[in-house]
């Protein structure tokens, strides 16, 4: 049975709900690790972030800049520095603030380990009814 031949069949659907369960579980999640983490930030452009979910594909929307603000050290300009003193180019030590990377890869590591090793029999059993009352199963 190939791939997709798998995917249509009933116990694709059922794990299929279960990943996108765990998924939309862990989007909650994550969104609440980061807003804690981001306690001192008052400005409404850090805060325009949002996770989405479209079947098994978890996606983080976020300012761009959110990325570096987790690095210890950044490129400096040629003798720019936003408090104006003068400074030599190259990397400048900086204050790290683990707002995206810490929590993105703790979750990471929790959602491979559910997902790998989360789908017991007991689980199969709860998703197979919820797919049975929403008349998901072909052998209804």
């Amino acid at each position: 049975m190939s791939l997709s031949e798998r995917r249509t069949a009933d116990i694709g659907i059922i794990e299929g709900l279960f990943i996108t369960k765990t998924l939309q579980e862990q989007a909650v999640s994550i969104l609440a690790d980061t807003q804690r983490e981001m306690k001192g930030f008052r400005s409404a452009r850090w805060n325009k972030r949002s996770m989405s979910v479209s079947g098994d594909t978890l996606t983080y929307t976020h300012n761009i800049n959110f990325r570096f603000l987790d690095m210890k050290a950044r490129v400096s300009r040629s003798g720019y520095n936003p408090s104006t003193t003068r400074r030599k180019a190259g990397k400048v030590q900086k204050q790290s603030l683990p707002v995206h990377n810490k929590p993105i890869f703790r979750h990471k590591r929790y959602i491979q380990k559910r997902i790998s090793f989360g789908f017991t029999d007991e689980i199969r059993g709860i998703f197979e009814k919820m797919a049975q009352e929403n008349n998901l199963l072909s052998g209804q």
